[in-house]
């Protein structure tokens, strides 16, 4: 991998990828990526950049998301947002009746990367340590109510799933899934349940899912899926 800086597009990262036959582009989060042959050479690289170039102005970096004093991060069991201090002189948090508040300097720029990654990681932290303080629990609740058996519960930061059961019945949650709504975050939970009983998705796993769901489990899935919360990708990015 390869990091470059154009004048006019900015940010570049150059991925060598074996079974790449061209050159693809794709727009990410501040930056463009580019995969590329695996035996790309320097000087074919910015000869291809030259003829790509047109077409690559189109596709700019997105602009990352940057959190303001006048936003707020609202999760399953706490609300965050920026207060000012005149009294401070380093950004301290403090986390009451579920309200997040990360106290920053009166006259700190908010805007400046460190203060972007200061906010992020607060509220992740506190993602994580509310993920588990409720998760396990509400996962029993459901076990109980249901009689269903499970090995443990891990709490991680997976980005491209809510949660994941193994074949040994350990369950794993993202600790972002306390972005979503309590009803979503239920069927999470009672999804990766029925994976203790049935591990593929066919027709046995979908009807169990719909006796725990209430019938919804397939309109439940749809929606999980097509739900992303205001400030995930401020959250999740690197």
């Amino acid at each position: 991998m390869v990091e470059l800086f154009d004048k006019e597009l900015g940010k570049i990262i150059v991925v060598p990828h074996k079974g790449a036959k061209r050159v693809i582009a794709r727009q990410k989060n501040g930056y463009l990526q580019l995969t590329v042959p695996y035996r790309f050479g320097p000087k074919q690289f910015a000869s291809v950049l030259e003829e790509l170039r047109p077409r690559l102005s189109g596709l700019k970096p997105l602009s990352r998301p940057a959190f303001g004093e006048e936003d707020m991060v609202s999760t399953f069991t706490f609300n965050a947002q920026v207060v000012r201090d005149g009294f401070i002189h380093k950004p301290v948090l403090s986390l009451k009746h579920g309200e997040l508040h990360i106290y920053m300097p009166q006259r700190s720029d908010l805007s400046l990367p460190e203060n972007q990654q200061f906010i992020k990681e607060a509220i992740t932290r506190v993602l994580r340590i509310e993920a588990k303080r409720t998760l396990p629990e509400k996962t029993a609740s459901f076990a109980r109510q249901h009689n269903l058996l499970y090995r443990g519960i891990k709490i991680n930061s997976s980005k491209g799933r809510w949660g994941s059961c193994s074949a040994q019945k350990n369950i794993n949650f993202s600790l972002f899934l306390m972005l979503l709504p309590e009803r979503l975050i239920d069927y999470v939970v009672l999804h990766e349940l029925a994976h203790t009983v049935e591990m593929n998705h066919g027709e046995k796993f979908w009807s169990l899912l719909d006796r725990f769901c209430q019938g919804r489990a397939r309109e439940l899935s749809r929606e999980v899926k097509k739900f992303r919360p205001e400030w995930y990708e401020f959250l999740i990015q690197g």
